[in-house]
Order: structure tokens, then sequence, then C-alpha cells
């Protein structure tokens, strides 16, 4: 190539180069999907029963975090997944303890009933014989 086409193509690929880098580029990962399933995993578990206020907060940070990530605020939309995963494992968390309980104190029926039954008097403080 002679130098004056090299003065015109350089140019060219220069512009060609940028304007490749402006191009669409994919949003960074904020969390919103893990958030989503966390959210999706806690309902399924039945935390809407043993936990309502922690799921609706985690839906609540969710839907903001959303919007947050539409308006390109992506540090509050990370911020706000968070929150929303955090909601939801607790919300997890209180439906195994509520789970947890009712086992207990189905067991404790049942124990209770057996010993009338067998005409045991009850243990005093719940402690076993």
């Amino acid at each position: 190539m002679t130098l004056t086409r090299l003065k015109i193509h350089r140019p060219v690929v220069l512009l060609c180069l940028l304007m490749a880098g402006c191009g669409p580029s994919k949003p960074p990962d904020t969390g919103l999907q893990d958030a989503e399933r966390q959210l999706r995993a806690a309902r399924e578990a039945g935390a809407g029963t043993y936990a309502p206020l922690e799921v609706r907060s985690a839906e609540e940070r969710l839907s903001s975090g959303r919007a947050a990530a539409d308006k390109r605020d992506y540090a509050d939309a990370a911020r706000l997944a968070e929150e929303s995963q955090a909601n939801s494992e607790l919300a997890v968390v209180k439906t195994r303890l509520g789970k947890t309980r009712e086992r207990i104190e189905a067991r404790t029926r049942d124990n209770e009933r057996l010993r009338q039954e067998l005409g045991i008097a009850p243990a005093e403080g719940g402690a076993q014989p």
C-alpha cells in the first residue's frame, strides 16, 4: 500500500473499532436472577405461611431491584438483590423452624396421649423419666 492509502485507511479502521466498542453491551450481573430463584424456593418451602413478612420484604426488594436495573443503577440493583436473597433465606429458615415446632408439638401430644392410655403420670418440665 502507498503512504496515502495508509493515511486514509488508518482513520477508517480506528473509527470502526470505536463504533464497535460503543455498541450495546450486556449489563453487569446484578444478582436479580439469583434473588428470584431464592424467593421461588422460599415460596415452594411454604414460607408464605411461616414467614409472610420476610417473603413480602423479599418481593419488594426484588421489585425495587428490577426497577433500579431498568434505570441502569446497577449498584443499587445489586444491593437490593442481596437484600432480597437475605430475606428469602431468612424466610426459609423460619419455615423450617415452624415446621419443626409443629412436628415437636404433634409428638408431644402423641406422647401425652400414650401416657394417658398407659396410666403413666406426665413428666414434669418436659423431662423424660
